[in-house]
């Protein structure tokens, strides 16, 4: 099958910077049988999704990943890690909308479907809030569960932005949201041994200038935003109780709490009302589940539960 990669860019509705968003679809549309857009994490950007796109786009997806604001080909060096001076956090959402946007008018008619993971499951959680009832369903990979400390994460980084400015870099602040992360893991090699246990990946994460940068407080006063309202009672009550979803992570992901935050949101989507949720925990694996030795698992299972819905 013959695939075709097009490229996308529009200002960002954070006012920080433009979007630059990508696809991956088949040459011939009448191949195309629904459209998968990603959400990526923080701290890295869309082309680290190649492989699973392409993996989609053999199978008949229409794949659009973006690069959020402060990420990747929409950030300057200078930006990365900031999303704006206030509502960063409601920009990421905002711009995610406008590439469905562009996604529904190259595949009119097809079932969309969108993919979060990490930082961008908690993009994926907002979203699906505000416009899932045009979803055929949505999966959040690597996401966490409530965190106690968010809010006074929220109002520490609001303090430093208003002291030192909202696009100072704190390395107090990141060691304060990622430092226990490698606890569990016996002789880390690197800082960054928590996201996957292939070594291989952790190395190219390392490697990668786009990946692994410190965030403004700004930055991350959005991202505790993000994760503390993707976790109020409002986001379970508002989210279409119709709306398929699915949930995915590692066992051994810091981010989900080792797994017991993914199985509190799935408690909690279940106990207010949402019957179609599927939750898989995979062993032995760290946050980065796409990027682990059984990826191809991982990617069947996404695939299985997403031929599913259409």
């Amino acid at each position: 099958m013959e695939i075709l990669k097009n490229e996308y860019h529009f200002p960002s509705q954070t006012g920080v910077g433009e979007i630059y968003a990508r696809s991956f679809a088949a040459a011939d549309k009448a191949q195309c049988r629904a459209v998968l857009q990603i959400a990526h994490g923080m701290a890295e950007h869309g082309d680290r999704y190649d492989e699973f796109a392409l993996y989609l786009a053999e199978k008949g997806y229409a794949v659009y990943i973006i690069d959020h604001a402060g990420h990747g080909k929409s950030a300057s060096a200078d930006d990365r890690g900031f999303f704006g001076e206030r509502d960063g956090w409601s920009g990421l959402v905002s711009d995610s909308k406008l590439l469905t946007d562009i996604a529904r008018n190259e595949n009119p008619g097809l079932p969309l479907i969108f993919f979060g993971h990490s930082m961008g499951s908690f993009v994926a959680r907002i979203y699906a809030e505000r416009y899932g009832a045009d979803l055929a369903g949505a999966v959040f990979c690597g996401t966490a569960g409530t965190n106690p400390v968010a809010g006074v994460g929220i109002a520490l980084a609001g303090l430093i932005a208003k002291l030192r400015g909202s696009r100072y870099r704190s390395s107090f602040m990141d060691n304060m949201a990622f430092g226990a992360y490698n606890k569990r893991i016996p002789n880390p090699r690197t800082k960054f041994d928590w996201l996957s246990a292939n070594e291989a990946n952790v190395d190219a994460y390392v490697a990668d200038p786009a990946c692994g940068f410190l965030f403004t407080v700004a930055g991350l006063r959005d991202v505790s935003t993000l994760l503390s309202k993707a976790n109020a009672e409002q986001w379970y009550q508002n989210l279409p109780k119709e709306l398929p979803v699915l949930l995915i992570a590692g066992e051994e992901d810091p981010v989900g709490a080792y797994g017991k935050g993914v199985r509190q949101v799935e408690q909690l989507l279940r106990e207010s009302a949402h019957s179609n949720v599927e939750c898989k925990l995979y062993p032995g694996l760290r946050h980065e589940i796409l990027n682990e030795d059984i990826k191809d698992e991982v990617y069947a299972d996404v695939l299985a539960w997403c031929d599913k819905l259409i």
